[in-house]
């Protein structure tokens, strides 16, 4: 996939879509130094080029009672043609909110948000059971935090201290939403641009309550941020995902290392999970050989904690959608 060629004012323009998508095209131009129209010119073409993909908007699904599984697998005898059918298959399903294939320790991953634990077993015998020759092995994680970091490496002069959101864990409080929110959430999950105007019609209703609506989710912790999702590899970058074993690591030792690897350059989901393994750090890097010296340097810094570590790299993303199927179960 070619690079897309970023200017300056592209990379301004995307770092302000990082930090808030929900932004309008004359408040980023303020900010960039473009009229509304040229940004919103240069936004089109992002999407017409495929950088931009989408603009979706981050629901923390555990204040709606629900919780997020991921299913590794490394599968066998799966030649091209099965590769997609697999990938294919949980692209379509309605529990699914990632799913990519990747080279390294795995294969395939798939995000799964469900109710509980019994719902999401469910869902994996039935996988098993229907391709169960071509699964050589599977691992299964839990999340139970997750950050967001900002897209650093978009601004030209680097912070020290590097913002983050945390989005999601499994300790948020739980939170009721009726008809009208969740309508409202099913249509800006992946449209985190659509004009106020347009989700009131949508929704049939006024404008002025599908915005108290949204500030009321934004306030409730519900809706988290809204974000640019973008195509790494239009970027000149690798979507690298390094799973860490962890031992010996008490509570301080542990914050120490989540605030170490949330400034390391390219980070954008570091998360603790419950499973197979402890810490998953999903990276945006120039090439391999900037993961490996990332994968060397933390393993000197926390060679006390860190047990062993395994990696894959993402080769092609079927699906991301922040809510998946999540607001048609919530009634």
């Amino acid at each position: 996939m070619e690079n897309y060629g970023l200017d300056p004012k592209d990379m301004k323009i995307l770092s302000e879509l990082d930090a808030n998508a929900g932004q309008s095209n004359s408040q980023i131009g303020r900010k960039v130094g473009l009229s509304k129209e040229v940004v919103k010119y240069r936004i089109d073409n992002m999407i017409k080029e495929g950088l931009i993909i989408k603009f979706h908007t981050v629901v923390n699904y555990f204040k709606l009672g629900k919780v997020k599984f991921k299913l590794y697998l490394r599968l066998t005898n799966a030649n091209k043609e099965k590769l997609e059918e697999i990938a294919k298959y949980f692209f379509r399903h309605k529990k699914t909110e990632w799913v990519v294939l990747s080279t390294g320790r795995w294969d395939l991953i798939s995000g799964f948000i469900v109710n509980n634990v019994n719902e999401f077993d469910d869902e994996i015998q039935i996988v098993l059971n229907k391709f169960s020759k071509y699964i050589q092995e599977k691992a299964i994680t839990s999340t139970l935090y997750l950050v967001h970091q900002t897209r650093e490496f978009l601004k030209k002069e680097q912070k020290k201290e590097i913002s983050k959101v945390i989005y999601h864990t499994t300790k948020d409080k739980q939170e009721r939403i009726d008809n009208i929110d969740k309508e409202i959430l099913k249509l800006i999950v992946n449209n985190a641009r659509m004009p106020i105007v347009d989700l009131a019609k949508r929704i049939k209703t006024t404008p002025r309550i599908v915005q108290y609506r949204i500030k009321e989710m934004e306030r409730k912790k519900i809706i988290l941020a809204y974000k640019a999702h973008l195509e790494p590899k239009k970027m000149g970058r690798i979507f690298c995902k390094l799973i860490l074993y962890l031992s010996n690591a008490n509570e301080k030792k542990l914050n120490e290392f989540i605030d170490y690897v949330s400034l390391i350059p390219g980070a954008i989901w570091p998360q603790r999970v419950l499973g197979d393994w402890d810490f998953e750090l999903d990276l945006e890097l120039e090439d391999y050989d900037t993961f490996q010296e990332t994968i060397i340097k933390l393993k000197e810094k926390f060679s006390d904690i860190i047990k062993n570590h395994d990696f894959c790299i993402v080769s092609k993303e079927y699906k991301l959608d922040l809510l998946s199927d999540v607001y048609s179960k919530l009634s």
